[in-house]
Order: structure tokens, then sequence, then C-alpha cells
């Protein structure tokens, strides 16, 4: 082959080469375990979470009336199932403008890793069957769900204020918005107390000096909005009466504290997406629903 044929020979294949260069990738989508309003739960977001039950199987020990499916078949429902609330409360979190930056997670993450101690913190996880990015992914999801539901009782409770300030009557009001199951049947009644005898600093510091009869604004505690009247005064005792909407702040929250109306909100919108057809689950006893 002469010098100008190999030379053109081999312009043309580097040409090639360079031109295949050019063409951009194509991108391989990964296979979505399940698709919630649009949205995709990503296979390796469920094998992560799948993991994550396997270790703490949420039904070990619990006596069944009725026989549920096998054990692999039932940790696979749960997960998706799980998967498809969280997804749902991350969208009403967004039509709301909530978002948990990497910083708040990682904030939390840190948190929790100084209170255990690091050795203590990396043995969990393995215990628990988390990866680092999976549980980042967890603690994004909690943190989401605590300021979501934040969110919608400073909803609950600016109706409540609202009802008072219309006139209606503190215990009919407590009655209808009130999560505190102590007080709320009768009417907000939390008895006589003394001021340091209230566990919530600003709302012992909101009351003790209220007159009777007055109404407190809206009160931030650790354990969710909070509203109080003084019904009398004797001493240096009162007589209070409040409305707590719960909303507990991450450290003080847990799966069975969580406020009834809460999950009532999260079922009708699930329920309300797949009267539409927007849940699509692929994967699990479900899939196709």
């Amino acid at each position: 082959m002469g010098l100008a044929l190999r030379r053109a020979v081999l312009l043309l294949v580097l040409g090639g080469a360079l031109s295949a260069c050019d063409v951009p990738a194509v991108a391989v989508s990964e296979p979505a375990a399940a698709v919630v309003d649009g949205h995709e739960i990503s296979m390796k977001t469920y094998q992560a979470r799948l993991g994550v039950s396997r270790q703490r199987d949420p039904f070990a020990g619990i006596p069944e009336a009725i026989p549920s499916p096998a054990p692999t078949q039932r940790l696979e429902d749960f997960t998706i199932e799980q998967l498809v609330r969280e997804e749902i409360e991350r969208q009403e979190a967004e039509k709301r403008g909530i978002s948990v930056s990497d910083r708040a997670v990682q904030s939390r993450i840190d948190a929790l890793r100084a209170h255990a101690g690091a050795a203590a913190f990396s043995a969990a996880l393995i215990r628990n069957g988390f990866t680092t990015d999976s549980f980042r992914a967890y603690e994004r999801v909690l943190l989401t769900e605590v300021a979501l539901i934040q969110a919608m009782a400073r909803d609950r409770a600016g109706s409540a204020a609202q009802e008072l300030k219309s006139g209606h009557p503190f215990a009919a009001v407590a009655a209808r918005w009130s999560d505190d199951t102590g007080t709320f049947s009768r009417g907000g009644d939390a008895g006589w107390l003394r001021p340091a005898e209230i566990p919530e600093p600003a709302l012992a510091a909101a009351v003790q000096s209220l007159a009777a009869g007055s109404v407190t604004g809206i009160i931030q505690t650790n354990r969710g909005e909070v509203i109080a009247t003084v019904l009398e005064r004797r001493a240096d005792q009162l007589h209070l009466a409040v409305i707590l909407v719960l909303a507990p702040v991450v450290d003080l929250f847990g799966p069975m504290g969580t406020p009834t109306w809460f999950t009532k909100s999260i079922d009708d919108r699930e329920a309300a997406l797949r009267r539409a057809g927007k849940i699509d689950v692929r994967v699990a006893r479900h899939a196709g629903g």
C-alpha cells in the first residue's frame, strides 16, 4: 500500500473515530420500581430500602389473625408501599415549598453520630441494613415528613385561632382541633397547675402572668403548636386549658406518634391518585397498581 493511500485510510479511520466521539451518548434509563403521579421511584431506591426491611422486619413477633403472604413477599409489599407514601409526602411538601437541604441532612446525621459514638453509629447502620447513602436518603425522608407535619400543624393552629377570634368557645375549639388525648374531650381542661409544673418552657412563660379568661397566641413548643387560656387563678396556681396541634420536633418524632389528621391526609391523597390511575407499582405483589 502506497504512503498516500495509507495516510488516506488513517485519516478515514481517525475521522470515523472522532465522529463517533461527537455522537451524544444514549442514556440508559434505570427501571422504575413504581411511578407516583409522574415521579419515579427507582429500582435502586427500592432495593436499598428492601435491604433495610429485611434487617428490621417490621412484622417480626407480631401475631397474625389472618395469615399473611410469605415473608419475602410481605416485606416486598411493605417496602414499596412505604416508598409510595413517602413519595406522596415529598410531593405534598414540594407543593408547600418545603425542601430539605443536604446540609440539614448532614447536620442530623452528625448529631446522631455524636450522640451514639462513631463506632456504635457505624455498627448500628450495618446491623439495620443501611449503607451510608441509604441512611442519608432515609433521614431526608424523615426530615421532610416532620417539616410537612409542622407546616400543616401551623395551618390547623391558625384555623383554631381564627375560630377563637370569631367568638367560638374555647372548649368547642379544643374538641375540634386539639390532639391532646388527655384533655381534648374535656374542652382542653388541663386542671390546676403551677407554672413550674408545665413541661414546655414557652407555654409556661406565656401563661405565667396571663389574666383569667385571656387566650394566648399560637405558641411553638417541642410537641407542636399550642394555644392556651387561663380559666381561673389562685395564689401560685392557675387553671389551664390548652389546644395542642401535634407536630413534634424530629428528636421526639416517632411513627406511632404521627397525628391522625396527617395520616388521613396522606391516605386520602393516595386513594385519589389510585382512583386516577396515577400510581403504577411495578414490583412486589401489587405490580400494576
